[in-house]
């Protein structure tokens, strides 16, 4: 089959983003809710991160029916830099939190995880552990979206001669459009709350070291997607 390359891609992308759309607010709901602070943004499915996820998502379906990525490395410095980045990300996160539970030091990876669902229902569910780092840091967007952009950013592909890859491109902004506006502008000009943040003090907030991972990335997909947007990279 002609690009079946491309396909694979798309297909393996689009089933983690989908996964984590459907995940997330199950995950949120059997972590419970702070009181008096405003939800985590994933706690519902009709929320505006969704709608940016399913621009995402609807990119890659146009890949997986008209393929028009081009997987050939740019050797742009700057791009091969910002793709390194992000991969590195991606594989610090997983590393530093699903396998070396750092977050949760009584966990195993290999393990069960026993947890109620929803908070306070007095139902407990037990799956493999594995499967809930896969759902809850795999398929998270820190993770499958510095792999996915870490990787095409790298590439020759532009939004120019891809329509799939500038609809992806669209709803990255989207997205990072929206963490900035609701969460990071909020709390750090306002002092305002989300569940996230709760408990920390802007200094404080600073020093975790899952901030870092989660702004930075956030910033370079941000800032890569919008220059792609405008500039293509012939003019990089």
């Amino acid at each position: 089959m002609e690009k079946i390359k491309n396909r694979i891609f798309a297909l393996f992308f689009f089933v983690i983003i989908l996964l984590w759309v459907i995940w997330a607010p199950i995950w949120q709901k059997s972590m419970g809710k702070t009181e008096g602070i405003p939800s985590y943004p994933y706690a519902d499915y009709i929320q505006p991160f969704n709608v940016a996820f399913l621009i995402v998502l609807a990119g890659l379906l146009y890949e997986i029916c008209r393929p028009t990525l081009d997987f050939t490395l740019d050797k742009n410095k700057k791009w091969v830099a910002a793709g390194i980045f992000l991969l590195a990300t991606a594989i610090v996160v997983v590393i530093v939190i699903a396998f070396l539970e750092v977050d949760e030091p009584e966990q195993n990876i290999f393990g069960n995880r026993t947890f109620e669902y929803p908070m306070g229902s007095g139902k407990i569910r037990v799956i493999p552990n594995l499967v809930w780092e896969f759902l809850s840091v795999f398929c998270m967007e820190t993770v499958s979206f510095s792999l996915l952009f870490g990787f095409l950013f790298m590439t020759k592909s532009t939004p120019q001669k891809s329509k799939s890859y500038k609809i992806m491109l669209i709803g990255a902004v989207a997205f990072e459009v929206l963490v900035f506006l609701m969460l990071y502008f909020p709390f750090f000009a306002f002092g305002r709350e989300t569940v996230i943040y709760s408990g920390y003090t802007k200094m404080e907030l600073l020093q975790q070291y899952w901030f870092h991972w989660d702004f930075w990335s956030e910033l370079v997909i941000l800032v890569g997607a919008i220059w792609l947007l405008k500039r293509s990279k012939e003019f990089s």
